[in-house]
């Protein structure tokens, strides 16, 4: 299965995250944490800090799918929260809006203790559509904002300060942010309080059930006792051989050369309405990074062709949203990576189906890193056998 494919942007960087042994040893711990990318990444970077750790993963860390996200942060969700009453309450769309504004400040406290070593900014938000049949959607979703305290404004075609054409938009001052995914997932790694138990090149092939949790088998035949397994392995569900989880899509990225005084307005986080949508935002360098066109997933390798139509498809539609630069718009950058999403846009968080002891921890949907950053509270909650009020719309076990 190729869960990614193509030259990344993100990290293609000197700055590699450091590279750890394989295991060589039989070992014991509280929690066992499967995975290399970004949501394994901040599972450990706060789990370590209260309990006894081991994080293992096959390959190198943060070089899947995590090298293709775009890490454009929105507090709002895939879908309008009036499509998402049927699988949410509307107390329960508020609060996951809200979570998304608190997702924001904790990567944003983080980035202040730690240090900027990954180009995080805070970035407004810009929700639009050119078609006259979702114009009542978004002023549906505007008033549904302002009605419960999410500030925000209206634009069309008689205000828009944005250098492309707009039916109608929502733009939040304060709806997201932006850094380079794998840089933030280097920072996480090796900020962790367990250095001395993060093994790379380290493939889990079995898991076991005994009476005090798990044993885990790796591929050199090593043991790790363990009470609870947490499974942050992204899209790639080989230790659980289950496939039924949630919806998966490949989402295809075009990242230009750097444009001279390229600008609209605060930079902000590009999202339209359309199906399938498109998003879009600059980068450090003066680059544009523009992604969608997304395509049902089903674990085959994905045909050349079809790639090479999805490229061109995105630059085709870049060049029409930006008439005004098309002849400054190279692509130096074409990739893709697999995702999923779930009928409420949210994450798959909590004890799994099989067995309580062992959890999922696996992001979805377009604001995937929100999730993680937020989820693992919930995560931290069971294991302290404490109730959190976001477990039930997160949790694996619900209708996905």
């Amino acid at each position: 299965m190729e869960y990614v494919k193509g030259k990344s942007y993100f990290c293609f960087s000197e700055q590699k995250i450091k590279q750890y042994n394989y295991l060589n040893e039989d070992i014991k711990c509280d929690i066992l944490i499967i995975g290399r990318g970004i949501d394994g990444a901040i599972a450990n970077f706060y789990l370590s800090q209260k309990f006894n750790v081991v994080l293992v993963n096959k390959g190198r860390l943060g070089m899947a799918c995590t090298s293709c996200a775009t890490a454009l942060l929105e507090y709002q969700l895939d879908d309008f929260a009036s499509d998402l009453l049927k699988y949410m309450s509307k107390e329960e769309i508020i609060a996951t809006y809200k979570m998304g504004l608190d997702a924001t400040k904790k990567i944003k406290s983080f980035i202040n203790t730690y240090g900027n070593h990954c180009n995080f900014a805070l970035r407004p938000t810009f929700l639009y559509t050119n078609s006259i049949f979702t114009v009542n959607k978004i002023k549906e979703e505007y008033n549904f904002r302002i009605s419960n305290g999410f500030n925000c404004q209206l634009f069309d075609k008689s205000n828009n300060p944005f250098p492309f054409d707009i039916k109608c938009g929502i733009f939040a001052k304060d709806g997201g942010c932006e850094f380079n995914p794998y840089l933030f997932t280097k920072q996480m790694i090796e900020n962790s309080k367990n250095q001395d138990k993060i093994f790379e090149n380290t493939n889990i092939k079995h898991l076991i059930k005994t009476k005090n949790g798990y044993t885990a088998k790796t591929n050199f035949r090593e043991i790790i006792n363990c009470k609870k397994v947490l499974i942050a392995t992204g899209f790639n569900w080989e230790v659980l051989n289950c496939n039924d989880l949630c919806d998966r899509f490949i989402t295809y990225s075009i990242v230009t050369s750097p444009i001279k005084e390229l600008s609209w307005l605060d930079k902000a986080l590009i999202h339209d309405a359309s199906s399938p949508y498109h998003y879009m935002r600059t980068l450090p360098d003066g680059r544009i990074i523009f992604s969608g066109e997304d395509t049902i997933f089903n674990g085959s390798m994905i045909k050349e062709n079809k790639c090479i139509k999805k490229y061109k498809k995105l630059e085709k539609d870049l060049l029409k949203l930006l008439p005004n630069i098309k002849d400054k718009i190279n692509i130096d950058y074409k990739f893709y990576g697999c995702f999923g999403t779930t009928k409420n846009n949210l994450g798959l968080i909590g004890k799994s189906k099989i067995d309580d002891n062992i959890l999922l921890f696996i992001s979805c949907g377009a604001n995937g890193i929100i999730n993680a950053m937020k989820g693992i509270e919930i995560i931290e909650d069971i294991i302290q056998e404490k109730y959190n009020p976001l477990s039930d719309i997160f949790s694996p076990k619900r209708k996905v």
